[in-house]
């Protein structure tokens, strides 16, 4: 397959989404329509995870980190579950529900990622660039995730302090993004060092899909602050996540696609 089509899909969903979101807004079906694609790109990028890691055999290191990586995505659908009117309107205690679940995908996420981002070490493989330009890579991504996300965590937490348990999901997604987000960078060096070869796809896929995750969280946090109509901000932070599902999903297709193409290659070869 042409591995181009795996970052034409995300950038194809983000434009019919944009016409769609134009045609329907304002609408009685608009919530509907926002609600529907949200859990659609999340039920994709869960598909792309669990294809990449079912490529690997048990045991292996890459299944156990695409694992986890779709765990993040299986507790948020699970927790948009929480959102059907029928249990959110029952006895149920829906908050401290909704924050479990946030923070089991967040710390699933975490898992995923640092597992992800440690690939190279494990592989044995060699990052680009001085140890100084290194870290002076990953103190500018945990600098950037410090700023984005640590008004959030701290916004949280008051109002958990405060007694207000809904600020328990908000801290855990915070808290989560803001970790995530240091991880760029050796995901990122990852990618670099695999250049000029089919093993690079996923992982500029990956940087792709968090990178999107970057600026959705920027958006999030400071779009209305910047002046941003509330459709609008909410518009195009739906574009972004879409983007980040969409590109976790497509390297999770790539990282399947090239397993199998090596398992293959490696059988011939084998046979031969």
């Amino acid at each position: 397959m042409s591995f181009r089509i795996l970052v034409a899909i995300p950038l194809a969903w983000v434009a019919v989404f944009s016409v769609l979101d134009q045609l329907v807004s304002g609408t009685a079906g608009y919530r509907i329509f926002m609600r529907t694609e949200i859990e659609l790109v999340k039920g994709m990028a869960l598909i792309g995870c669990l294809a990449a890691a079912l490529a690997f055999g048990r045991g292996e290191y890459m299944r156990r980190a695409w694992l986890f990586m779709g765990g993040c995505m299986l507790f948020l659908l699970l927790r948009d579950l929480t959102m059907v009117p029928a249990i959110e309107k029952s006895s149920l205690p829906i908050a401290p529900i909704r924050g479990s679940l946030v923070i089991l995908a967040n710390a699933s996420l975490i898992v995923g990622i640092l597992l992800l981002a440690r690939a190279w070490k494990v592989a044995g493989l060699m990052l680009p660039g001085t140890r100084r330009q290194r870290w002076v890579v990953l103190l500018i991504a945990i600098f950037t995730a410090a700023a984005l996300g640590g008004p959030g965590v701290v916004k949280n937490l008051i109002e958990l302090l405060g007694g207000d348990l809904r600020a328990l999901s908000g801290m855990a997604m915070s808290l989560g993004d803001s970790i995530s987000l240091c991880l760029i960078a050796p995901v990122l060096l990852t990618a670099l060092a695999l250049r000029g070869g089919l093993f690079e796809w996923p992982w500029w896929l990956l940087a792709a899909s968090l990178l999107s995750w970057l600026i959705y969280d920027c958006i999030w946090e400071l779009g209305l602050y910047l002046g941003m109509g509330e459709h609008a901000w909410r518009s195009v932070c739906e574009m972004f996540r879409a983007l980040a599902c969409m590109f976790e999903f497509s390297a999770g297709l790539a990282q399947y696609h090239i397993v199998k193409r090596t398992k293959k290659d490696t059988q011939t070869s084998t046979g031969a």
